[in-house]
């Protein structure tokens, strides 16, 4: 009898087991996972950087984030448009990271790497947990549509929400206490994410807004050489008919009513070719101003172009140097 009791609660304990590993299955594979881990030095460095709590570690960790060359990263990550720079995914299970290696873009791993640990993160968070930030998330939206707006449209609703749940948290610093205090829960400092996506966006913004500068610069420019160049025209046309008019009196016997007016009409058409020629010259400054804004138009067309290649898995290039 007693034999019978003792394997009744074996069994017993056997169900119970089984049913806590059932229960909690995502948590024993990210546990198995997370043991069978082991790092490169380099992604070593960036898990570091992260200043990532417990609940951080044991979801990177799970997930086996790699660093990959074009190639292997295409291979996992690349699905569709190679014209869209994708930096990195979370795909079966685990995440992968483009690695861009080019100084004037650093931190973009950093920021990539938190970027797809909120994608693990939220892959294990219960509906009712997303429930509950949904109304924070929105506000975030609201208030910050000048950096969250524009990639946003292009997901349905479901995909629309996650992305916005992992881009406030690494995109925004001042958020409503219920995600202060979420995204806590995964990083130690939310904040340095966040300069890590400054640190590494402020690169294309300072483009952009060189782009506007200049721009508007070279419009102002063109408008104001074609404004100075019809007045050169007229100028030297009325200039050349009134010469044509001295010089035919000149050779007229009795043209000049004085020596006085033959000079002083004289002096004031020596005045004009000055004032001609200054404006001729004026014209050539500018005309150089606004080659050198398209020098610089153009090179920065190159940064830009060679900085989105860079980023861009697709496509092989060199190094800014």
């Amino acid at each position: 009898m007693k034999k019978r009791i003792i394997g009744y609660l074996f069994l017993g304990l056997v169900i119970v087991a089984m049913t806590v590993i059932f229960l909690n299955r995502q948590w024993f594979l990210d546990f198995f996972r997370g043991m069978q881990y082991k790092p490169s030095v380099e992604m070593s460095a960036i898990r570091d950087s992260l200043q990532l709590t417990d609940r951080g570690n044991f979801l990177f960790n799970a997930a086996q984030p790699e660093l990959e060359e074009s190639d292997v990263f295409n291979a996992y990550c690349r699905t569709g448009d190679e014209e869209i720079a994708i930096l990195g995914c979370y795909t079966a299970d685990n995440i992968y990271i483009y690695n861009i290696t080019e100084k004037e873009l650093d931190g973009i791993r950093e920021l990539t790497t938190a970027h797809e640990l909120l994608h693990v993160v939220f892959a294990r968070m219960p509906e009712g947990e997303k429930g509950d930030l949904k109304q924070a998330l929105d506000k975030v939206y609201t208030d910050n549509k000048d950096i969250l707006e524009g990639d946003l449209e292009s997901y349905d609703e479901a995909e629309r929400f996650e992305e916005l749940y992992v881009r406030a948290g690494t995109e925004v610093k001042k958020l409503p206490d219920v995600l202060e205090k979420h995204y806590a829960a995964v990083f130690k400092d939310q904040d340095k994410i966040v300069d890590y996506y400054n640190k590494y966006i402020a690169v294309f913004r300072e483009i952009k807004a060189e782009f506007d500068k200049l721009s508007s610069e070279m419009e102002t420019l063109n408008q104001t050489i074609e404004q100075k160049t019809k007045e050169y025209e007229i100028g030297a046309a009325q200039l050349n008919a009134e010469i044509g008019e001295f010089n035919a009196c000149a050779e007229t016997a009795g043209c000049f009513s004085s020596e006085y007016v033959f000079w002083t009409r004289r002096s004031n058409l020596i005045n004009q070719q000055t004032q001609l020629d200054n404006a001729y010259n004026e014209i050539n400054t500018l005309i150089d101003q606004y080659n050198d804004d398209v020098e610089k138009y153009n090179a920065n067309v190159m940064r830009n172009d060679k900085l989105n290649s860079i980023i861009n898995s697709s496509e092989k290039v060199e190094e800014i140097k």
